[in-house]
């Protein structure tokens, strides 16, 4: 029986010993396979930015740690390291932590190891949890536009940049430009606007910008990206130089005319150049060159002697040189019949003798035939057949022909013979008749206005007579007696005009003011001059006519504007370009440069004035150079030869623009420290300058004045 009883104890103790391990094994299983999540992360994270982690569902344990481990691709880096026995064993906790993805919060010396696709592995000893796949990124996506795709040397270059992360967020960082141009700026909220340019003489062609952005976190540099631009700067003609094979040539030689055109960076380009070649006359020859190449001009026997002008253009390029057409007197000998045909084939008059051999007897004829003009003369002899020679020590002509006459003769078909054979008689007649004549005009004239006088002041004592005496004592002892209409006397206020051309003007001193003339017997002076160019001269109206006077004679006048600078500027009037002269011998002084610049900022600003008030505007250009020239005085004349350039650079200064006062450099030179200038244009090789004023130096002499007495 007890062995029966045994046996039943072990039964129970075994079934309750199951429960036992039944409810040890649920207890356990509850810890184990506790449910721990964590929060999943944004699809893109840049360098820099923080990373948030939320663990939810942690029981704790005696042994163990929770770790939160950053895997990006092959590598592992450790975020979070925490003991398991820190968090309940009884229930279930959350954990927060947020992780700066840099250097310095992450530990590590490479911040390329956690670059790429990335997962945050979270284990707590069996029990792992992970996030979804997620990127990290040193990405900046960088645009870059341009406002156009090609540019001249030193035009303004805008480049507009855009920059956003990778994870989307508008970049508040740098950017730097590389290559083609160097700068760095802030950008702000992901955009940036840069000008630059590029040197005026770099070389066209295409060039590459290359645009960085980046941001900086507490370790340095954190994310960056950048993009490549492409422009090109263009070819743009920036000098012309015209060459000849000859600066002086003979009638029927050919001239060789060159042109080269250079661009910024002083590379010949391509292209084709206009040539204008202007004779003296003002005949005009056109041609195409090529740049780099010549072209052959011909020249005629006739063709004008003197001075000819090239003028070379390329696109808004000119150059104008000189060359000279040497003088050829040439004539053409002809026979029809027995007259003698003499044309003048030559470029100036034909004033040579020439032999005429008729037979054994040689006829000399003193010629004087215009260009292009043809003589006749006929020849005669004794019935027969001669042998003619005709020589003028150049050309020669033979011919055998029946003639017929009396004697051996040549005689001018136009009825000039008797003239050629007797042309001293001739000279000395004309000039005793011309004499004659002068003598008895002039004292008729004396007569006529002898009696014109008398019967003026005749006139006068009676008008005077009948005037009150109150009022006689402030009236004039001449009066102006004139058939002219009211309007020309200024009686009529409402047609007035300044003035009628066919009175004369009794105020103006006839042998004052300059002359262009060949001087011989005076001294060299380098002096000032002022040239002064009225563009529509010949279509002025009367009244601006005057008013044109008035401004320069004043401003002339206005010139000697000190006690010891008497002499003033001698105006030369030369049509539409009046020449004012300031020299030594006339003013006094070696400082000519400055009174001929206050002359010229003087009539600029009447003129100016005056354009303004009247709808007759005058079109005028100024120029001032400084020279040598030859110059005498004779009473208050001043007479003058230019040597080299003076008068003719003025000139060419003063055609140069439009409403200016331009100086050469020449002036600009002695005058640095009294005008303010601006570059201008370049005339032949001779750089030009804008005046917009002239400095006041007397206050900076009265500072110095007040100054020295301080010190002292």
């Amino acid at each position: 029986m007890s062995n029966i009883y045994i046996v039943k104890i072990s039964k129970n103790y075994m079934k309750k010993l199951g429960y036992i391990s039944a409810l040890m094994f649920i207890l356990m299983c509850s810890f184990v396979f506790a449910e721990i999540s964590i929060s999943e992360p944004k699809d893109i994270y840049n360098l820099g930015d923080t990373l948030y982690i939320d663990v939810n569902g942690i029981v704790g344990a005696d042994t163990g740690n929770l770790n939160i481990d950053l895997t990006c691709e092959d590598n592992t880096t450790n975020l979070i390291k925490l003991k398991a026995r820190d968090f309940s064993l009884d229930e279930e906790q959350s954990y927060f932590t947020d992780v700066i993805l840099d250097k310095n919060d992450l530990e590590i010396g490479n911040l390329g190891e956690i670059i790429g696709d990335c997962q945050i592995f979270l284990s707590l000893g069996s029990n792992v949890a992970s996030t979804k796949t997620f990127k990290i990124s040193d990405n900046i996506i960088v645009s870059a536009f341009l406002d156009k795709p090609s540019y001249n040397p030193g035009e303004p270059i805008t480049v507009d940049v855009d920059a956003t992360k990778a994870n989307g967020n508008l970049l508040n960082g740098f950017i730097e430009g590389s290559n083609a141009s160097s700068f760095s700026k802030v950008i702000k909220n992901g955009f940036a606007t840069e000008i630059f340019s590029m040197p005026e003489t770099i070389e066209a062609g295409i060039y590459h910008l290359k645009v960085r952005a980046y941001d900086i976190g507490g370790s340095g540099v954190m994310n960056e990206g950048s993009v490549d631009l492409s422009f090109s700067i263009n070819q743009v003609a920036s000098s012309i130089v015209t060459s000849m094979s000859d600066v002086a040539i003979n009638p029927n030689e050919e001239l060789s005319i060159g042109v080269d055109v250079f661009d910024q960076s002083g590379i010949e380009m391509t292209g084709t150049a206009l040539i204008k070649i202007t004779s003296p006359n003002g005949e005009l020859i056109e041609a195409n060159v090529q740049s780099g190449e010549f072209v052959d001009v011909n020249f005629v026997s006739n063709s004008s002697a003197g001075i000819w002008r090239i003028l070379s253009s390329f696109n808004n390029l000119n150059e104008e040189r000189e060359f000279e057409i040497l003088e050829n007197q040439k004539v053409d000998f002809d026979f029809e019949d027995s007259v003698l045909i003499i044309t003048n084939t030559g470029n100036v008059l034909y004033n040579k003798s020439i032999d005429v051999q008729i037979g054994d007897e040689i006829t000399e004829l003193n010629l004087n035939i215009k260009v292009g003009e043809s003589r006749k003369f006929s020849l005669k002899a004794p019935n027969g057949e001669y042998d003619i020679f005709v020589n003028d020590g150049d050309n020669s002509i033979s011919r055998n022909i029946l003639l017929t006459g009396r004697v051996i003769s040549v005689n001018d078909s136009n009825g000039m013979g008797i003239f050629n054979n007797y042309s001293i008689i001739w000279i000395i007649l004309i000039i005793v008749i011309g004499a004659v004549g002068t003598i008895l005009f002039i004292k008729y004239r004396k007569t006529k206005t002898l009696g014109k006088k008398k019967f003026i002041k005749k006139t006068v004592r009676n008008i005077e007579k009948k005037i009150p005496k109150k009022l006689r004592s402030r009236i004039g002892n001449s009066l102006n007696y004139t058939n002219k209409s009211p309007s020309v006397q200024s009686l009529d206020s409402k047609n007035y005009k300044h003035e009628d051309k066919s009175m004369m003007d009794f105020t103006k001193n006839k042998n004052e003011g300059a002359e262009s003339t060949l001087v011989l017997n005076g001294e060299k002076y380098v002096s000032a001059v002022a040239s002064l160019n009225v563009k529509n001269y010949n279509t002025l109206s009367e009244t601006a006519n005057g008013a044109l006077k008035d401004i320069i004679n004043k401003a002339s006048r206005n010139s000697a504007d000190s006690k010891y600078h008497k002499g003033k500027g001698l105006v030369d009037w030369k049509d539409d370009h009046i020449f004012v002269v300031f020299s030594p011998i006339i003013t006094k002084t070696y400082s000519n440069e400055i009174l001929a610049a206050k002359f010229g900022m003087e009539v600029l600003t009447n003129l100016n004035a005056y354009n303004k008030k009247f709808k007759d505007k005058i079109e005028f250009n100024l120029g001032l150079h400084v020279g040598e020239l030859i110059a005498s005085k004779v009473g208050e004349k001043l007479k003058y030869t230019s040597i080299g350039n003076t008068i003719s650079l003025a000139k060419r200064i003063s055609d140069s623009d439009s409403s200016k006062l331009m100086i050469s450099e020449m002036v600009r030179k002695k005058l640095l420290r009294d005008l303010t200038v601006s570059k201008g244009a370049n005339i032949g090789g001779n750089q030009t300058y804008e005046v917009s004023g002239i400095k006041d130096r007397s206050a900076n002499a009265a500072k110095l004045n007040d100054l020295l007495k301080r010190m002292n």
